[in-house]
C-alpha cells in the first residue's frame, strides 16, 4: 500500500497528539495543523489555538518528527460558530457550537486545505469511528463524540479518520506517555472552549448590542401566565434549568420553555419537562432518506442515553420524533442525533417539544 499524506488537526491536547502519532507509526506522512480560532487569546480555554496550545502542538510535532503549521481561522470561526452561538442564546434557544465547528472548520476549511495540500485524509482526535463510509460510535461509550459529528456529509466521511476512536482515554494517555509527549497528562477541555470561566451570560452580554432584547430582564411566568419572578436575560437560561431562578415555593420549578417573543421564561414542575414528541429541522442523513417512517434510537444531548423512538420525515424538511418513553428536557437549539446500533443515521436541530 502506497504511503499516504494525512492532515492532522492538532489542538494541543493529548487526543490529537496521539492521533498524529498513529498516523506516523503506520508509515503515512502526517502534516500537523493547529487552528487559531480566536484572534487575541493569551490563555486557552480548551481548543482555541491559544499560544500555550499552539506551543504544545508544536512540541509534540517536533517529538514525532512531523511538520507543523498554524492556520488562522479566527474570521471564519467568528462568522460560522460564534455569531450563530450568540444569536441562538439571544433568541432563547440553546446552541451546540461544537457541531458547527466540526462541520465548518475541521471538516470544512481543513478539508479544503487538505485537498489544496495534496493530502488524502483529515485525521482528528475525536472519539468516533468511520467504517465503510459510515460514522459510528467510539468503542469507549464514556468518551464517544459521534453526537458532535452527525452533520458530516458523505464527502467528509470518505476523507475523515479518527485514529483514537477504538481506544479508551486511559489507553490514549498511556500511549502518549510511552512516546514521551508533552501533552500526556494535559487536562481535558471542558464546556464551550471559547467562553472564559464558563460565563455564558457574560460572554453573550459582552458581544451583544446594548439594546438587544435577549439580554434584557423580563418576567418569569408559570404555565397559567402568572408572573412568579424576574429573569436577568434569556441568555442566562435553558430548558431543564432549576438553579438561578430565585423562586420560592414548596415544589421545585424548572425552565420548561423560553418565549423570546415576549421575553419571558416559562417555568413548571418536573413532570412538565417530560416530552413525548419533538420536532427536528436542519436535517442531515448519512445516506439517502427521502421520506417515510422508521424506528431508531435518538440522543437529545451529548450525555443522554439514546432512547427508542419512531421517526417520521415530513414534506417540509422536518422530522417528528415520537419517543416510546417521554424524555426529559429536550432543549430547542440542541441536536437530536439518530442511531441504528452503533451507526449514526443522521440528525438535526431540535425546534420544539410536546408533552
Amino acid at each position: 500500500m502506497s504511503r499516504r499524506r494525512v492532515l492532522v488537526a492538532m489542538s494541543g491536547g493529548v487526543d490529537s497528539s496521539v492521533a498524529a502519532a498513529f498516523v506516523r507509526e503506520r508509515g503515512d506522512e502526517a502534516v500537523g495543523v493547529t487552528m487559531k480560532i480566536l484572534a487575541r487569546t493569551e490563555t486557552g480555554f480548551g481548543c482555541c489555538g491559544s499560544p500555550a496550545d499552539i506551543d504544545d502542538a508544536k512540541r509534540v510535532a517536533e517529538r514525532l518528527g512531523i511538520v507543523h503549521y498554524v492556520s488562522d481561522m479566527a474570521e471564519i470561526f467568528a462568522s460560522k460558530v460564534i455569531r450563530p452561538y450568540l444569536d441562538a442564546y439571544l433568541g432563547g434557544t440553546t446552541p451546540n457550537p461544537c457541531v458547527e465547528c466540526n462541520r465548518s472548520l475541521k471538516f470544512g476549511h481543513l478539508l479544503a486545505l487538505s485537498e489544496a495540500w495534496g493530502c488524502d485524509a483529515v485525521a482528528t482526535g475525536h472519539y468516533a469511528r468511520v467504517e465503510n463510509g459510515r460514522l459510528m460510535k467510539a468503542l469507549d461509550p464514556a468518551k464517544d463524540q459521534s453526537y458532535f459529528l452527525y452533520s458530516l456529509d458523505a464527502k467528509a466521511l470518505s476523507r475523515a479518520e479518527f485514529p483514537v476512536g477504538g481506544l479508551s482515554k486511559d489507553a490514549v494517555r498511556a500511549k502518549a506517555r510511552e512516546l514521551g509527549l508533552k501533552t500526556a497528562d494535559k487536562a481535558e477541555s471542558m464546556e464551550t472552549c471559547f467562553v472564559p470561566n464558563r460565563d455564558v451570560r457574560g460572554f453573550v452580554a459582552a458581544h451583544a448590542e446594548a439594546t438587544d432584547p435577549g439580554i434584557a430582564a423580563g418576567p418569569i411566568r408559570d404555565r397559567s401566565g402568572r408572573e412568579v419572578g424576574r429573569h436577568t436575560g434569556l441568555a442566562s437560561y435553558t430548558v431543564g434549568q432549576r438553579s438561578g431562578l430565585g423562586l420560592n415555593g414548596p415544589e421545585p420549578r424548572y425552565v420548561v420553555r423560553i418565549d423570546a417573543a415576549s421575553n419571558a421564561v416559562i417555568v413548571g414542575g418536573v413532570d412538565e419537562l417530560q416530552m413525548k414528541t419533538i420536532t427536528v429541522g436542519a436535517l442531515t442523513f448519512n445516506g439517502e432518506r427521502n421520506g417515510g417512517t422508521f424506528r431508531a434510537h435518538v440522543r437529545i444531548r451529548h450525555r443522554h442515553t439514546p432512547a427508542e423512538a419512531t421517526i417520521e420525515l415530513k414534506n417540509d424538511g422536518t422530522a417528528t420524533i415520537l419517543f416510546d418513553v417521554p424524555q426529559r428536557a429536550p432543549a430547542p437549539g440542541q441536536s437530536a442525533v439518530i442511531y441504528s446500533g452503533d451507526v449514526v443515521v443522521g440528525g438535526g436541530t431540535i425546534l420544539r417539544g410536546e408533552p
